[in-house]
């Protein structure tokens, strides 16, 4: 489990990558933890809305 302060930089980093529009593919999280679900919910966060 992650701190408060990993999760919060988890977000970060996905909504990073969503806006310089790389793949979900490079998250740097290993699969079914919640610093990957953080990940996750900054990427969609950062990604651009759909016409």
């Amino acid at each position: 489990m992650g701190s408060r302060v990993e999760l919060t930089r988890a977000v970060l980093a996905g909504k990073t990558a969503a806006r310089t529009q790389q793949p979900p593919t490079t998250c740097p999280h290993p699969p079914r933890t919640l610093l990957r679900t953080a990940w996750f919910r900054g990427y969609g966060q950062g990604a651009a809305p759909a016409e």
